[in-house]
């Protein structure tokens, strides 16, 4: 009777996505053939049972606005009189819904009486799936009287409620939301600016008043506003969403980055290997989305009658649009005013009359920098200027990063959002509102604000050229600078927070900043100290802007570190490398005065602590770990056992020290033994004492960058070890897997650039390996492997492995103490770590400074 051709032609009319400019007729061709098959079936189904004029099938939801994407499911509702038995009703639902059960299709039903309706209308959701409701098939005088006795009598005070919440709602979560709302993997359907938000204006107008509509059809109900845009930017954020459901196979709204290309490639963009594909893809889509931004933004103020216009100018004379539009910023941000939404999409039209003169005329220019040195909402108001196409008309090299899209899992927003936040989050230091006392505490020394905001601007807008986004960043700080007219000073520091923006973050991350010849070599970068705490500030802000909780307590914890001592060193004017004299005496005063030890212990511990390689050991431990260490040592020998472990809980991470006998081996256990539990290693350090005895420290993090680590997850590590030491599990086999469950996620090619690295001029006694590859479970493991099968000693390991790959760095040495300079040595280990890293031949790019 009831055969499975629904689902075979449904597939059939798939393919039509690529070659249909409109989502709307896409979807709505869809529903047409679920129409159709329904309409049979329930012809088949009721045959000699008489519920012709008690029964009608009802379209709800997506479905009944005929926007049905591939797999979505099914919204039906079966209203009936009352008059039938439960039995013929069950009998009925079940053969119907098992029909398309067997097409591969979900159904979400419900089955009700006019009467019973009401009582649904608290649950928002059934609410708005019956606005959209539509005949499909059945008794067509109980569906006219399904209109006009409920959904014609639907109580006014509901309505008024309802519409109330969703305006409410709609400035809420788009106007005045403080973050980005322009995401990397954004949810089509459910995320800021998706067809949900869109969806919600629906519903409103077709209250406003209850239209007499059958057919669905969501542009039919209101026409406020540029409409033409929003109705573009609908119809591809619809085709959109098909395509992904048939890339996925599934319903699914979250284009996360995995997709992205072939999606891309499916919607006609280009090949999904080529990052340019992805690129005018993304773009495209943030287009849409600020088109609908715009026009929800518009519509709020026409429907509350908020913030009515203000402009008394026409923004019609061209002599004096350039000035006209500037002042209009700068008093919304001397007054403290939020412009209204009508008077911005004004601008917006009036931008289009924005040439290149404007960038260049020195009244513009004088009073953007005025604002910038106002020192009030400069984030709040660029972000306004930026949404109006104002801000990319004056620096056009700004400009160039709108919907630009960065392709990371680390990098939750596009550039020029992600530049927006940067700026929001100075507005919060300039209130002194920050949420760090110490980062507040250093911004408010700061000088020079304006030059910090210009820089944050353009910091990342080198990204859209491809090479060193910093160099070419700089570039464009000094062609700006020149155009601002920015005395000589001012522009070398211009060019320097933009150049350097990353140096920080790079060295407290991937370099020892324990070292005091690191630091005292950092520090000679700085003319003042008003620079280093300006660079200080904008990597903080930086980091904390690249996305949720990137900007962690670990973080936050070596940034401040590293500022600190280059802070000190300059204000001290000297040398920040501790001699041997003052590390020696800042020792004993410690065990002395602190831990009443006599003068033949102090100097057995000093003796001790000085003994050990690499000599960077006191720099990098307290006098009170120290201490700590040499105790623990001593116990651990005289316990017999193969190894000690302690964990030692910090803000950000915790600690592992380990004591053993010397054994390569250790790092390949505690490096595997980690990965397979699914924690972060971010943090490894290796020394060795006079007797040949191993002290190894590690820093570690749960999955979520925190030092929340369970007492249980501790204890494993220590048996896991123990039983690696003796032989009872292979070490390969366990860095290979994880005992929970994790998905890497995969990364389009071209996306990110393997490279391996050499430095050789950065120590006189060791090599430091960059490794920079997608990541891996046992990644680490397999990179400390190979050094060790080349007979390397690895001194030092920073790991810094975002969602998407893996940058770490390996200090090395030969087992002489020396560092590598063979060149064909470096080759080989460029060779086998880019195969145990398991990246195409000959695709990783090397590179060696000596």
């Amino acid at each position: 009777m009831m055969k499975s051709e629904l689902k075979a032609k449904l597939q059939r009319t798939f393919p039509k996505a690529k070659t249909v400019s409109s989502g709307r007729l896409f979807t709505r061709q869809l529903s047409n053939l679920v129409d159709d098959s329904l309409r049979q079936v329930f012809l088949e189904v009721s045959n000699g049972i008489p519920i012709k004029d008690h029964l009608c099938l009802i379209a709800v939801g997506g479905y009944g606005r005929r926007e049905l994407a591939p797999y979505s499911d099914i919204d039906l509702l079966y209203l009936h009189d009352g008059k039938l038995s439960d039995k013929i009703l069950s009998e009925i639902i079940s053969k119907i819904n098992t029909f398309l059960y067997n097409n591969d299709k979900e159904v979400g039903h419900s089955c009700r009486t006019i009467k019973e309706s009401f009582l649904y209308l608290n649950q928002i959701e059934t609410y708005h799936a019956v606005l959209d409701a539509r005949y499909l098939v059945g008794s067509e005088v109980l569906f006219q009287k399904f209109k006009t006795d409920f959904l014609g009598k639907i109580p006014e005070k509901t309505i008024k409620e309802y519409n109330e919440w969703k305006l409410s709602y709609l400035r809420e979560r788009i106007i005045n939301s403080y973050n980005p709302i322009l995401l990397s993997e954004p949810n089509i359907k459910n995320d800021p600016l998706g067809l949900r938000d869109i969806q919600q204006m629906y519903w409103i107008e077709k209250t406003n008043p209850l239209t007499d509509s059958a057919d669905g059809g969501i542009f039919d109900f209101y026409l406020i506003g540029d409409s033409l845009t929003l109705l573009s930017a609908y119809d591809f954020l619809l085709l959109t969403r098909s395509a992904l459901h048939i890339i996925s196979g599934r319903k699914n709204d979250r284009l996360d980055l995995g997709l992205q290309a072939e999606v891309a490639e499916f919607l006609g963009f280009g090949p999904k290997n080529e990052i340019k594909t992805l690129e005018r893809f993304m773009s495209q889509f943030y287009k849409a989305q600020k088109d609908v931004y715009f026009y929800i933004g518009t519509y709020l103020d026409e429907k509350t009658n908020l913030n009515k216009k203000r402009i008394h100018k026409e923004l019609s004379n061209p002599d004096t649009l350039y000035d006209d539009i500037i002042q209009f910023f700068a008093e919304s941000q001397t007054n403290e005013e939020e412009p209204s939404r009508i008077d911005l999409n004004e601008i917006r039209f009036a931008s289009h009359f924005l040439d290149d003169d404007f960038k260049n005329q020195k009244s513009v220019l004088d009073r953007f920098l005025g604002m910038l040195r106002h020192k009030k909402r400069i984030g709040h108001t660029l972000t306004l200027m930026h949404e109006c196409n104002v801000l990319g008309k004056l620096i056009p090299e700004f400009g160039a990063c709108t919907n630009f899209p960065l392709f990371s899992y680390h990098h939750q927003y596009t550039v020029d959002e992600h530049t927006l936040l940067i700026l929001r989050e100075l507005d919060v230091l300039i209130a002194d509102l920050w949420e760090d006392p110490q980062v507040q505490e250093v911004f408010n020394s700061c000088e020079k604000i304006e030059i910090l905001a210009l820089a944050i601007l353009i910091h990342d807008a080198g990204k859209v050229k491809e090479g060193d986004h910093c160099q070419y960043g700089a570039e464009l700080a000094l062609i700006i600078a020149e155009r601002f007219r920015l005395s000589e000073e001012d522009t070398e520091l211009l060019r320097f927070l933009v150049a350097e923006h990353i140096v920080m973050s790079e060295l407290s991350s991937k370099r020892d900043i324990y070292d005091p010849n690191l630091i005292s070599a950092f520090a000679k970068q700085f003319s003042n100290e008003n620079t280093l705490r300006l660079l200080y500030v904008m990597t903080i802000i930086d980091t904390k802007s690249v996305g949720q909780a990137v900007l962690t307590n670990w973080k936050k914890e070596i940034l401040h570190f590293l500022f600190t001592s280059t802070l000190t060193h300059l204000q001290n004017k000297s040398n920040l490398s501790d001699t041997q004299d003052r590390i020696e005496t800042t020792l004993e005063t410690y065990l002395v005065e602190k831990e009443g030890l006599t003068t033949e212990q102090t100097e057995q511990i000093v003796s001790f602590g000085m003994q050990i390689r690499p000599n960077s050991y006191l720099n990098y431990n307290t006098p009170r770990r120290v201490y700590q260490h040499f105790v623990l040592l001593h116990e651990w020998m005289q316990s017999g056992s193969s190894f000690r472990l302690i964990s030692e809980k910090e803000p950000a991470f915790v600690t592992l020290s380990i004591f053993a006998n010397a054994d390569k081996r250790m790092l390949l256990y505690l490096s595997g033994i980690i990965s397979s539990l699914g924690l972060n290693l971010v943090g490894l350090r290796l020394f060795r004492t006079k007797n040949e005895h191993l002290i190894l420290q590690a820093q570690i993090t749960d999955e979520y960058g925190s030092g929340e680590i369970a007492e249980t997850q501790i204890n494993e590590i220590e048996s896991t070890l123990g039983q690696c030491m003796e032989g009872n599990i292979n070490i390969e086999d366990l860095a290979s897997t994880t005992n929970i469950w994790k998905t890497l996620p995969q990364i389009p090619d071209g996306m990110v650039e393997e490279l391996v690295k050499f430095a050789n001029d950065l120590s006189e006694t060791y090599s430091v390996l960059e490794v920079r590859v997608p990541d891996s479970i046992g990644l680490v493991y397999r990179i400390l492997k190979t050094l060790i099968d080349f007979e390397l000693e690895v001194i030092f390991v920073r790991i810094s492995t975002s969602a998407d790959f893996a940058y770490d760095s390996f200090h090395i040495q030969t087992k002489n103490g020396k560092k590598i300079e063979d060149t064909g040595l470096l080759l080989a280990i460029k060779e086998k770590i880019l195969s145990v890293a398991r990246v195409k031949e000959n695709q990783g790019i090397m590179e060696i400074s000596f």
